[in-house]
C-alpha cells in the first residue's frame, strides 16, 4: 500500500492485492488527514506500507505507531507491528510518472495507432491517436486522473512491484515466476459514489471491526501476504463465521466494509436472501453450504480445480436450478447461465486421468498416472527392468572380486544424476571401502561419496551401464515435469472461466451466510427508501443480544433535513420526526448500546443484509460519524479531550443532511461548565443547519444544558431516557436500582451516579460523602464553604492545640530552675504542657509556676 498526504490534508492511496493480482486506487479525499488513513488501514489491512520521504510529520508518527520495529541487524522483530513501513523517494510519487506507469501496467492489449506523428529528429511524441495516448484513454475508463495523489501512489506501487521482480539478481526462470506473482491483471478505482462512508473510529466504536493479533508470535510474523490478525467479537467476525469457503469469507468482508447507497443493489441482495430463506429452499441452501466447504480458493491455487471443483460446480449449478422463486435474481441467473459445467467436467477428467491423487497423498508429491504419457511409461518400464537386474549386478561384481573381499560388497544401486554404483563396507581406519579394487590392475574403482557405514564406488561395469541406460531417474523426473506443465497450460487456458465461477460461488456463499444470519438471529428485511428517515421498530444490538439472557428491543424515529417531514408509524398515523434525539438517564442504563444499535442497523441495511429489528425503514445514508470511544495510546501526545475535539471537528466538516451522527458524552474531558457549554454549542451547530441538518443521536449527563436552557427547544429536537426503577429502601444495594433498558420519551431526572457507584462496590464512606455533597448541590448550598469546614476529629485536634498554647502563655517565669533543689526545669515545664492531659496535670503546672 502507498499513501500520500499533502499540506492541505488531502489523502491519496493505492494498494496491490496479491491474491487477485489487482491494483486498486482510492479516490482522493479532501481534508481527510490521518483519520482517513486510519479508516483505510482498517479496511485494507496491508502487510507493507510505503510513503514518500517528505510525508507530513503527523502521518509518519501515526504509521510508525503500529509498524514493525527491527533491531540493528534487521533479523529479529523488536515490536509487534501490523505492517512494514518503508520510506522511498518522493519522485516515485510523481503524478506524471504514475500516469505513465498505469498506462504500461494496463493488461489489456493496445489498439493500433491510427495516427503516428513524429517530430523531425526527435523521438516519437505522445500525441492524439498514439499508442501511449490510447492506453491512457483506456485506463481513464476505469480510474479518474483527477485524483492526483492516488495516481502518484499507484506509480509508487507499480515501481515497488517492479523492484521486487528484479530483486537479488534472479535468473530468467525465477524472474518469470516472480513476474507471475507480482503481475497486474486488473486496475480499478474505489470512489465515494454509491458508498456509505464510515470513519476508522466509527468502525471500531461500533464494533464493525475488532481485530486482535494472532496469539502465536511465530505465525504473527511469518512471511505471508495475508495479515496475521484474527477477528474478535464484531459484526464482521459474526457474519464471516457463517461463510463456508475462503473466497466467500473474503467476499463477505468486502461487502461489509463497502456498504453501498445503491438501492437497486441492496434490494437485489435482499431478494437473494429472501429466496434462500423460503421454507421450500431450506434443504437446498443447507446442501449448498456443505458443497461450498469443498470448493478451494481458485485465486490462491488455481490447480485446486483438480479433484473437487468440476463436480462441486456441477452440483452447485444443479442446486441453484432447484431453488424456487429465483427469477430475476442476479447472482442465481449468472450461476445458471455463465458457469460452463461441461468445461469444468472436461478439465476435471483430464486432471483425474493425469494425476494419481491417492499415491500423491502417500508420497507427498505429484504422481503421474500410467497412460498419461507413453514416453514416461517407457522410461518407467525401463527403470523397473534396471531395478530387477540390480541383484544380478551385485553377483557379477562379487564374481570378479577376490574371494576374501567378496563379503565387503553390500549391493548395487542407481541414483539420480550419479548413475549406477557399487556399495562396499567402510574400513573404519582408512575411511575408505574395505575393498575398492585393490590387487586388480584391470579394474579401477572411483569413490563417489561415503555414507554412515558404506562407500559408493564406480567401476568399469558401472560405467558401461551408465553408457547403456543413461540417467533414467532424471529423465523420468524431467518427463513428469513436462506432463505437469502441459496439464498446467491446459488448465490456464480456462483460467478466466474458473476465476469467474469462483467469484460467483463466493457471491453465493456470502448471500448464504447473510441468509443464515437472518435465520439464526431472527433478522428481518429492511425497507430502503430515498427519504431521509430512520424508522426502526423493535431494534436490537446484533452483538449485545448474544451476551445477555434477554434483550429489550427499542424503537427509533429520526428524520434528517429535507426529509418527508413525517413517516408512517403507530399503525399508519403520520407524526413529525425530529432530526435530533437527545438521550439522558442513569449511568449504565444502555444509552450507548442503544445508539450503537441504531448505527449498526443502518450500516447492515446498506450492506444488503437483513437487520436485527421487527421492522425498519432506512433512508439512504451517505456517512456514519461517531464521537463515542476515545482511542488513546502512549505514542500520541494528545489528551483524551483533544482526541474528542478532533472527532467532533471531523463530524462537523464532513456531515451532510444524509449523514447519521452519534455523540456520546461529548465534553466530559474538561470542567462541567466548559463541557456543557461545548456540548450546547456543538448540538446547536447541527440544529441551525435547518434543511441541511443531519440525523443526530446524542447522549449526555450534562443536565444543566437543559435546566439553564442553553439549548433551545423546537420541533427538530426530541428527548428520551432509559427507564430505571428505584427502591432506596431496599437492603441489598443491587436491588435499590433496576435497569429496565427501555427507551421512554422525555428527559431523565438524574444520572444516579452515586447509586451506580454504590452498586459497583465503591467504599461506603466515599458514598456517604458523595451523597452529602449531592444533597447540598440540590439545595443550592455553596460547596466551597462546606468543603472548607472541619471534621469532628479536626475540631478536637484544634481545641487541644489551643489549650496547649493558652497554658504556655499563662506561665510566669520568675527565675530559672535547674531541677532537683533549684525547682522545675524549663524542659520539665514544656513537657508537662505538651504531654497528653491527665488528671492533676494542671495542678502540677501551677505549683511549678509558683516556685519560680
Amino acid at each position: 500500500m502507498a499513501i500520500d498526504v499533502d499540506k492541505d490534508g488531502r489523502v491519496g492511496c493505492a494498494y496491490y492485492i496479491a491474491m487477485d493480482q489487482t491494483l486498486v486506487l482510492e479516490e482522493d479525499v479532501s481534508m481527510g488527514g490521518v483519520a482517513t488513513v486510519d479508516t483505510l488501514l482498517l479496511q485494507v489491512q496491508p502487510t507493507s506500507i510505503i510513503i514518500p520521504n517528505r510525508a507530513p510529520g503527523d502521518l509518519i508518527e501515526f504509521l510508525e505507531r503500529d509498524a514493525h520495529r527491527f533491531d540493528n541487524n534487521e533479523n529479529w522483530f523488536g515490536g509487534q507491528g501490523a505492517y512494514v513501513l518503508r520510506y522511498i523517494s518522493s519522485a516515485q510519487f510523481d503524478y506524471e510518472a504514475g500516469k505513465e506507469a498505469l498506462a504500461k501496467a494496463d493488461p489489456r492489449p493496445a489498439k493500433p495507432d491510427p495516427i503516428a506523428i513524429l517530430a523531425v529528429g526527435e523521438e516519437p511524441v505522445q500525441s492524439l491517436g498514439s499508442a501511449a495516448h490510447n492506453k491512457l484513454m483506456r485506463v481513464g475508463e476505469k480510474i479518474s486522473f483527477e485524483s492526483y495523489l492516488s495516481v502518484g501512489c499507484a506509480g509508487a506501487v507499480l515501481t515497488d512491484l517492479e523492484r521486487r521482480r528484479r530483486a537479488e539478481g534472479l535468473s530468467s526462470d525465477e524472474e518469470e515466476d516472480m513476474a507471475f506473482l507480482f503481475c497486474v491483471k486488473d486496475i480499478r478505482m474505489n470512489t465515494a459514489t454509491d458508498t456509505l462512508l464510515v470513519s476508522g473510529d466509527s468502525l471500531v466504536s461500533l464494533q464493525i471491526l475488532q481485530s486482535e493479533l494472532h496469539p502465536n508470535v511465530q505465525a504473527r510474523f511469518s512471511n505471508s501476504s495475508e495479515p496475521k490478525a484474527k477477528e474478535a467479537l464484531s459484526v464482521t467476525g459474526l457474519l464471516q463465521a457463517l461463510a463456508s469457503s475462503a473466497q466467500g469469507k473474503r467476499r463477505l468482508r468486502q461487502i461489509i466494509l463497502r456498504p453501498t447507497t445503491d438501492i437497486r443493489l441492496i434490494q437485489e441482495r435482499h431478494r437473494s436472501i429472501e429466496v434462500l430463506l423460503r421454507p421450500e429452499n431450506q434443504e437446498i441452501a443447507k446442501n449448498m453450504r456443505m458443497l461450498l466447504r469443498k470448493v478451494k480458493n481458485a485465486k490462491t491455487l488455481l490447480l485446486h480445480v483438480k479433484k473437487g471443483f468440476a463436480m462441486v460446480s456441477t452440483q452447485l449449478k444443479r442446486a441453484v436450478h432447484a431453488l424456487k422463486g429465483v427469477s430475476e435474481v442476479d447472482v442465481f441467473d449468472k450461476i445458471r447461465n455463465e458457469v460452463d459445467v461441461n468445461r469444468f467436467l472436461y478439465l476435471g477428467d483430464i486432471i483425474m486421468r493425469t494425476i494419481d491423487f491417492r499415491l500423491s497423498k502417500e508420497s507427498g508429491h505429484a504422481e503421474i498416472h500410467a497412460g498419461a504419457s507413453e514416453y514416461l511409461d517407457g522410461l518407467r518400464r525401463e527403470f523397473a527392468n534396471v531395478c530387477h537386474i540390480l541383484p544380478e549386478l551385485k553377483d557379477s561384481v562379487v564374481r570378479e572380486t577376490p574371494r576374501e573381499a567378496a563379503r565387503f560388497i553390500r549391493h548395487c544401486t542407481v541414483m539420480p544424476q550419479i548413475g549406477f554404483l557399487v556399495a562396499t563396507e567402510l574400513d573404519p581406519e582408512t575411511g575408505e571401502g574395505a575393498y575398492h579394487g585393490q590387487n586388480d590392475p584391470d579394474s579401477e574403482w572411483v569413490m563417489c561419496f561415503v555414507s554412515e557405514d558404506m562407500g559408493y564406488y564406480k567401476n568399469r561395469l558401472m560405467l558401461d551401464l551408465d553408457s547403456q541406460y543413461g540417467d533414467l531417474l532424471s529423465r523420468i523426473a524431467d518427463e513428469e515435469i513436462e506432463v505437469m506443465m502441459a496439464l498446467a497450460t491446459e488448465v490456464m487456458e480456462h483460467e478466466g472461466a474458473i476465476l469467474h465461477a469462483s467469484d460467483l460461488f463466493a457471491e453465493l456463499d456470502s448471500m448464504l451466510a447473510l441468509a443464515l444470519a437472518a435465520e439464526k438471529y431472527n433478522w428481518t428485511a429492511p425497507t430502503m427508501t430515498t427519504s431521509n428517515v430512520i424508522d426502526i421498530t423493535g431494534g436490537r444490538h446484533p452483538l449485545q443480544e448474544l451476551l445477555v439472557p434477554s434483550y429489550i428491543p427499542n424503537d427509533t424515529t429520526v428524520a434528517g433535513g429535507c426529509g418527508t417531514g413525517g413517516i408512517a408509524i403507530n399503525g399508519g398515523r403520520m407524526e413529525l420526526a425530529p432530526s435530533m434525539l437527545i438521550l439522558t438517564g442513569p449511568n449504565n442504563s444502555g444509552k450507548s448500546v442503544y445508539m450503537r444499535q441504531v448505527a449498526l442497523i443502518v450500516y447492515l441495511a446498506h450492506t444488503g443484509s437483513y437487520v436485527p429489528a421487527t421492522c425498519a425503514t432506512i433512508g439512504v445514508t451517505d456517512r456514519i460519524l461517531t464521537r463515542i470511544a476515545t482511542r488513546e495510546t502512549v505514542v500520541d501526545d494528545e489528551s483524551a479531550f483533544l482526541v474528542d475535539l478532533k472527532q467532533a471537528a471531523f463530524s462537523m466538516n464532513f456531515a451532510t443532511r444524509r449523514s447519521l451522527l452519534l455523540i456520546d458524552e461529548f465534553g466530559k474531558g474538561t470542567t462541567a461548565e466548559s463541557g456543557s457549554a461545548l456540548l450546547a454549542a456543538y448540538l446547536t451547530y447541527f440544529l441551525d443547519l435547518g434543511t441541511e441538518s443531519p440525523k443526530v443521536l446524542a447522549g449526555t449527563h450534562f443536565h444543566e444544558v437543559f435546566d439553564n436552557e442553553f439549548l433551545r427547544s423546537g420541533k427538530n429536537i426530541a428527548f428520551a431516557h432509559m427507564d430505571a426503577r428505584l427502591d432506596p429502601e431496599a437492603e441489598d444495594l443491587e436491588e435499590q436500582i433496576t435497569f429496565l433498558y427501555r427507551l421512554v420519551p422525555g428527559r431523565g431526572p438524574s444520572s444516579l451516579g452515586v447509586m451506580c457507584a454504590a452498586v459497583s462496590d465503591v467504599p461506603s464512606n466515599i458514598i456517604r460523602r458523595a451523597e452529602a455533597l449531592v444533597a447540598l448541590q440540590n439545595e443550592n448550598e455553596s460547596l466551597l464553604e462546606v468543603c472548607s469546614g472541619l471534621s469532628e476529629e479536626d475540631r478536637l485536634e484544634l481545641k487541644q492545640a489551643e489549650l496547649i498554647a493558652r497554658n504556655f502563655l499563662e506561665l510566669q517565669f520568675q527565675g530559672l530552675g535547674h531541677g532537683e533543689d533549684g525547682g522545675a526545669s524549663i524542659r520539665e515545664l514544656l513537657q508537662a504542657i505538651l504531654a497528653p492531659k491527665e488528671e492533676g496535670t494542671s495542678n502540677m503546672m501551677a505549683t511549678n509556676c509558683d516556685r519560680f
